[in-house]
């Protein structure tokens, strides 16, 4: 590979589509590049001048009177850390910490006696908000930069990269992601976050709970205010699957030409049939949850990677997140739930 190609692959491959020698993923990359090439990667030491491969426009070269200000390598988290700790190097972990990779199975970690006092200093610490100076940023729970100290300073072979940007994992190790949670309980049923991206499931748990509204006003039973698409138990989905098998008897398409609006739930109803694969109330109750979850986890942590939950004495449980399971799961729906827009599961039950 001649290096032309090489810079090609590697901006390829990078989140911006050009590298930068400051920003650790890409590193990562390059490393990664030159391993299959079984070229040396030494190449890319801290003490080594630093390059930087930009698309930007170039800059015009400084006259004799200036002089270019070096930049870091260093992200956002190492300068808190640094800031929060009072040191000028980071120190680094004094034990090795498990982490098996994609596809793992729940496990459990404990933070050693010695790297004990820097997880907790750490604990709370969250960097200043970019676009107001002195607001803590959103996004960065309790724990989230003790273990980011934690594995990427420490001999445990993991590279770690802050995620924060869209609906990214809190952290990527070696490029898989890491969903952070910081409860007092591993086996208390853990927020998974709000999901008002997924219109999708949005409208269909609207058309479900809907359906199973206007069932009971019809049915005199009246309405029940706190089941709806933000607020319900996953075994709430089957009775409301039972109101919608029943109305899909009715001769919906008859009654639109008198009330227009049976039109439109007949066609609401035939958008879940659609969307989902069921023959009875369980399996419909099942496909929502199981699609409920799934679309959510799939993008943080996502399928075969980690959720882990944290605690400040430093007991760790890492839970391997596995659509499999779920899809094998019959009682799923007694483990998740809905609570003011956000997705709830108990991983314990769940994934062990």
């Amino acid at each position: 590979m001649t290096l032309n190609e090489l810079l090609v692959e590697w901006s390829y491959r990078t989140e911006k589509g050009y590298p930068n020698m400051g920003n650790p993923s890409d590193i990562l990359i390059l490393k990664e590049i030159l391993e299959k090439l079984e070229l040396p990667t030494d190449i890319l030491d801290e003490d080594e001048p630093e390059v930087t491969v930009s698309t930007d426009e170039p800059q015009e070269e400084p006259t004799p009177e200036e002089k270019p200000t070096p930049k870091s390598s260093e992200n956002e988290y190492d300068t808190l850390i640094k800031k929060t700790l009072n040191v000028n190097e980071i120190p680094r972990s004094k034990s090795k910490y498990k982490y098996p990779g994609k596809g793992g199975s729940t496990y459990m970690e404990q933070v050693s006696v010695g790297d004990l006092p820097i997880w907790q200093a750490l604990w709370q610490a969250k960097p200043d908000k970019k676009t107001e100076k002195g607001v803590e940023t959103a996004g960065v729970g309790k724990g989230e930069l003790s273990l980011y100290w934690l594995y990427n300073y420490s001999n445990s072979g993991v590279n770690v990269v802050e995620g924060r940007t869209g609906d990214d994992p809190d952290l990527f190790f070696n490029g898989n992601g890491i969903e952070v949670k910081a409860y007092s309980s591993h086996t208390a049923a853990l927020s998974i976050g709000r999901y008002g991206a997924d219109r999708e499931n949005l409208r269909l748990l609207a058309t479900i709970f809907g359906i199973q509204a206007l069932a009971r006003v019809f049915g005199g039973g009246g309405t029940d205010k706190t089941i709806n698409p933000t607020n319900f138990k996953g075994i709430d989905l089957i009775p409301a699957f039972e109101e919608l098998e029943a109305l899909l008897e009715a001769d919906l398409e008859g009654l639109s030409e008198f009330y227009p609006i049976f039109g439109q739930i007949s066609k609401n109803i035939k958008n879940v049939k659609d969307s989902l694969d069921f023959k009875s109330a369980r399996q419909g109750g099942l496909a929502m949850g199981r699609k409920f979850l799934k679309d959510k986890l799939g993008r943080k942590p996502g399928d075969g990677n980690f959720l882990v939950n944290l605690k400040k004495d430093g007991s760790m449980k890492f839970f391997g997140v596995s659509f499999a399971t779920i899809d094998s799961d019959e009682d799923i729906l007694t483990k998740m739930g809905s609570s003011q827009s956000a997705m709830k599961l108990n991983f314990t039950k769940t994934f062990g």
